[in-house]
């Protein structure tokens, strides 16, 4: 009963050594990831790096126990950060105390938003994001989060903008470059991208933060002017609420509902793209809301900033062995354990932002999708447009601003797709076995007397009107000729509504004064009884509906109804 509510406990049923140790040596390979991107991730937020040590050690403990999933690693993320530092730099400046308080607020909002919805059965909106959406927006704040490093890694400082004004304010600013941070960053990029291909499991993030930290603190690097950590607080935060008016809640609550949307669509993507048949719990939507929010108000309260799941942690979760969440546990005993006695290294071995930078820059290439694009651009040009304009207005106007165009667009073009369905003309083929579509193929046999459509979408009053127009655009096209029956294959309408009865109740009627006959076949149940409870009562009967539409036509040749009893069969 207990594991109703803490799912996370399922882990333990057939626990024994060997999942143990595949989940121990996991965890520990995820902590040496996890400490210097949840570092670099505060500091891409605007927030100490300390916060991001905090990500990681309340939050997946809590997500460990309400999760479904043992296939993703959670935690500090790259497009949370680059959400917080772009809602909340408007509010207060990165890197003040306000600016962290406001920072901690949102990491308690993020939570009751996401785990109220959880609450509410509301697991089915990572449906409004779709793919196109999802590459473009993502592959855009990669650019963008690699932009925001470029100042640390030349070692200046500019005003800011879009990646565009960036670029062109740095490349102005070329003469004020800091030679030894641009060396260092150089440096860093060969050691971490250079060596992987012959041994792709070393911790090079970790190794580079160490290198740097030592190289700093034995020689007089500090001394020649590069940006440095030298000080992170030993031990965990009180835990506390913010000291904040409601009106500051409510500047932050368009910031947390995108973050706590974009948080749970990226942790079901993953969930989703990894689940498999044989997996011991079932992922669940709701659960997972649940899950990631808890993981968030709680962690807000230990002065955390907005965590969710990590495509490249994932994947490193997985390859690295581990079994269950609760190598998630051991990856924040971990990070606690560095938290509470090794801080204080950083006064004596500070580290180089230029550092940091270089990872935050090498952990989120990933992210930007190029094969995606290309694959979209060969196989649907609308789905790609989709994703550039995502992509462009994100670039341009911001994450939030190209987030919102871009589900936006997702929603015009289901609506556009709902009231447009493919509805096409069918012919005879085989000896009149099969009926196809008469435009893709030629053998399509047509009789002048009947006219045989099939509609592939629920009909209702998005798309009533274009039902009718493309009708009475076939019935024209006859004109002259002996049309005198019209059959309706309905097996790919799943549902009418009543404007669409009403509208179909017209159109039989207004076909019976031009001499022709409506007739429906293949009609599913649930049509039928909506058919059968509205004014079109009179319609369900063996002369109108029909199981095949070779019934139909054996009636129009032969006036029998075959298979009369299943075409008419409701549930009134």
């Amino acid at each position: 009963m207990l594991s109703r509510w803490l799912p996370g406990l399922l882990w333990l049923e057939n626990y024994n050594q060997s999942l143990f140790t595949r989940d121990l040596s996991s965890g520990i390979v995820i902590a040496f990831m996890l400490i210097p991107q949840g570092m670099g991730y505060a500091m891409v937020a605007g927030l100490p790096p300390e916060t991001g040590l905090y990500a990681c050690i309340i939050p997946p403990v809590i997500y460990a126990l309400l999760g479904t999933s043992n296939k993703i690693s959670t935690g500090p993320v790259a497009l949370d950060s680059i959400l917080i530092i772009t809602g909340l730099s408007v509010l207060a400046e990165p890197g003040s105390p306000r600016y962290l308080e406001l920072a901690v607020a949102l990491t308690i909002l993020v939570g009751l938003i996401q785990a109220l919805l959880g609450m509410l059965k509301f697991g089915f909106i990572s449906n409004f994001l779709s793919y196109p959406v999802i590459v473009g927006y993502t592959s855009a704040a990669a650019l963008i989060i690699m932009g925001s490093q470029l100042e640390s890694l030349l070692g200046v400082e500019v005003e800011g903008g879009n990646v565009f004004m960036l670029l062109y304010q740095l490349l102005a600013q070329m003469s004020q470059w800091h030679g030894v941070t641009v060396l260092l960053g150089v440096a860093a990029f060969v050691f971490m991208l250079l060596p992987k291909r012959w041994f792709p499991k070393v911790p090079y993030a970790l190794l580079l933060l160490v290198a740097g930290m030592l190289c700093a603190g034995t020689t007089g690097l500090v001394g020649t002017g590069i940006d440095v950590v030298s000080s992170v607080p030993t031990g965990l935060p009180v835990m506390s609420l913010p000291t904040l008016s409601l009106s500051d809640y409510y500047d932050l609550l368009p910031v947390a509902l995108t973050v706590a949307l974009m948080g749970y669509v990226g942790t079901m993507s993953i969930c989703k793209s990894l689940e498999s048949p044989t997996d011991p719990i079932a992922t669940r939507p709701n659960q997972e809301l649940l899950a990631i929010g808890a993981a968030n108000l709680i962690g807000g309260l230990f002065r955390a900033f907005p965590v969710s799941a990590s495509f490249s942690r994932s994947a490193a979760f997985r390859q690295s062995g581990a079994a269950t969440q609760i190598s998630a546990l051991f990856s924040s005993l971990c990070i606690l354990l560095l938290v509470l006695f090794f801080t204080p290294l950083f006064a004596h071995y500070p580290l180089p932002k230029v550092f940091l930078s270089v990872i935050i820059i090498v952990s989120v290439l990933g992210l930007f999708k190029y094969r995606e694009m290309l694959q979209l651009l060969r196989e649907n040009r609308r789905d790609f447009i989709i994703l550039l304009v995502t992509f462009t207005m994100t670039l341009l106007l911001g994450v939030q601003e190209g987030l919102f165009l871009g589900v936006f667009l997702s929603i015009a073009m289901v609506i556009y797709n709902t009231a447009n369905p493919h509805m096409t003309e069918l012919g005879a083929i085989e000896d009149g076995d099969l009926f196809r579509n008469v435009n893709r193929f030629s053998n399509a046999v047509v009789r002048e007397d009947v006219l045989i459509f099939r509609f592939d979408a629920p009909l209702y009053f998005a798309n009533k009107d274009y039902f009718v127009e493309q009708l009475y655009r076939w019935v024209k096209q006859r004109n002259g000729q002996n049309l005198r029956y019209i059959i309706f294959d309905a097996e790919a309408v799943n549902s009418v509504d009543s404007t669409a009865l009403l509208m179909l109740s017209q159109v039989i009627e207004g076909l019976k004064r031009l001499g022709i006959e409506l007739y429906i076949s293949n009609a599913i149940g649930p049509v039928r009884d909506e058919l059968n409870v509205s004014s079109l009562k009179h319609f369900v009967c063996e002369g109108s509906m029909f199981s095949t539409i070779n019934d139909a036509l054996n009636f129009i040749d032969n006036g029998v109804n075959v298979h009369a009893n299943e075409a008419i069969q409701t549930n009134a």
